[in-house]
């Protein structure tokens, strides 16, 4: 409640400021008004007490009067159609004042209009207003409609306010419901915990447990039933993993689980997979063979893990009818379980003649882990692969698995590979290679790129003495920086 309060504070002080300065200006224009009424044309006054013209200057007076006439009449005339100029535009300058001081009103609404709603909110200040406020409102109305100007830029910042009060009050609303519900999920874990724990030991029947299992036909604390559970198969082992799914069926949790995996949201469909994968086999296996190649990856992901838990035999039969991508991270999860769980590993090699980059990559990755032997030439054959990334792996096996058939084929492929599998082809050699190779290897040295050459010189150092010897004596004006690479090569520090 305290950002709710402090925007409340923000919004009374900002109104009043504003408030301020309506008020401030209407009276200087009060005052302008009044100093404009006050001043009085210059006239010249002539008292009594004045000395008075003789008859001489009179007569002459008279003379240059009557001499003058018509001059005087034609500046009379002039006089008169100036003061009715001035008249005119004395007339008219209120309504040109409140025609500029309504001129954003008038925009969106006649003049009549105007008065109108000014009138109607007077009137509605006086019939339902308290007499305390009814002065101020009526000045507020007054001033809004006087600045019009201003009227726009007040009600945008006051909208403004408004949003950031609304956005503070959600969220300390949203605050106070996700405490709410830590507390709830809080006291409602523990209680579940103790309870079924005190079965899985036998310190109390099942009558018992739901007698003392609160409230476990609600939707929020049913998920928490199956997240205790989900804790539990996560850490117990033994004779007491064996009680996890006779109390998951028992309080009917497997049909809320079916529920989520059957659900139109991805998140939830994963949710439901998990939890029927651990809990209740039996329904995940059914459900699982038809999710291997949806289109979500995070769905078709869980799937293919857990295709691998429940079928510990054949972990890996579902690449057979695999026709979407099989990602890293599912290779990596495969891999996890393949050594947690210390499931059979089956002959990757047969996999590879599969037109599937995902399966082919996984396999040959497996192939060099787990040292597989058989069917060499399918691994060979991979060198042919359209993708950069099999064939890079595939020359990885190749030096990992020492497979020395291969050496006249890579030294073919080298001229055409990218420089990232040029430096594996090279790497290869120095498990591979042989005395025939060196001829290969010293044309890289002379005409390869700096991590070309650096590659080469290691191979050809620790390829064989022969070869070494070879190097460190051979001709210095072929390759002229063959000292420089002799001594990164032989630092051990590289």
């Amino acid at each position: 409640m305290g950002y709710a309060r402090f925007a409340v504070k923000r919004l009374i002080v900002t109104s009043f400021v504003l408030f301020s300065f309506v008020l401030f200006c209407q009276t200087t224009r009060a005052n302008v008004k009044s100093i404009a009424q006050n001043e009085t044309p210059e006239k010249e006054f002539v008292s009594q007490d004045s000395v008075q013209l003789d008859s001489s200057e009179i007569y002459l007076s008279s003379l240059s009067a009557q001499k003058s006439d018509e001059a005087d009449s034609a500046v009379l005339a002039a006089g008169s159609e100036t003061e009715k100029d001035e008249s005119k535009s004395s007339s008219s300058t209120p309504e040109t004042e409140k025609h500029l001081r309504n001129s954003v009103l008038s925009v969106f609404l006649s003049d009549e209009k105007i008065e109108t709603l000014r009138s109607n909110l007077i009137d509605y200040g006086k019939n339902h207003l308290p007499r305390e406020i009814r002065s101020v409102y009526n000045a507020i109305v007054i001033n809004a409609f006087d600045y019009s100007v201003i009227l726009l830029p007040v009600v945008l910042i006051l909208f403004f306010i408004a949003n950031i009060l609304f956005v503070l009050m959600v969220l300390n609303r949203t605050i106070q419901k996700k405490n709410r519900k830590e507390r709830f999920d809080k006291i409602f874990r523990r209680m579940y915990e103790a309870v079924l724990m005190a079965y899985m030991f036998g310190d109390i029947d099942w009558d018992t447990v739901l007698i003392k299992l609160k409230h476990k036909n609600r939707k929020e604390n049913r998920r928490i039933l199956i997240s205790v559970l989900m804790n539990f198969r996560a850490n117990f082992k033994g004779e007491l993993e064996h009680f996890i799914p006779e109390i998951y069926t028992k309080l009917n949790l497997h049909k809320d689980s079916l529920k989520l995996a059957h659900s139109i949201r991805d998140h939830k469909k994963v949710m439901g997979i998990m939890e029927l994968t651990h809990l209740y086999p039996e329904g995940a296996r059914g459900l699982i063979d038809k999710l291997i190649n949806d289109p979500n990856d995070y769905v078709r992901s869980e799937a293919q893990t857990a295709y691998v838990i429940l079928n510990q035999d054949n972990p890996f039969n579902f690449f057979y009818r695999l026709e979407q991508p099989f990602s890293r991270w599912t290779q990596l999860s495969a891999f996890y379980l393949i050594r947690l769980n210390q499931l059979a590993v089956p002959s990757f090699a047969h996999f590879l003649p599969y037109n599937h980059f995902g399966i082919q990559n996984f396999s040959l990755r497996m192939i060099t882990f787990f040292q597989q032997f058989e069917n060499t030439s399918e691994i060979i054959k991979m060198v042919e692969s359209k993708s950069e990334r099999t064939r890079f792996l595939a020359y990885k096996a190749i030096n990992d698995l020492r497979l020395y058939d291969s050496r006249e084929l890579i030294k073919k492929k080298y001229q055409n590979e990218t420089d990232k599998n040029k430096l594996e082809i090279l790497k290869a050699f120095r498990n591979i290679g042989e005395q025939g190779d060196y001829l290969f290897l010293e044309e890289v040295l002379k005409t390869g790129s700096v991590s070309m050459k650096i590659e080469a010189c290691r191979s050809i150092y620790f390829m064989s003495s022969e070869s070494r010897e070879r190097i460190i004596n051979g001709d210095k004006e072929q390759i002229p920086d063959i000292d420089l690479l002799l001594a990164h090569v032989m630092d051990e520090r590289n």
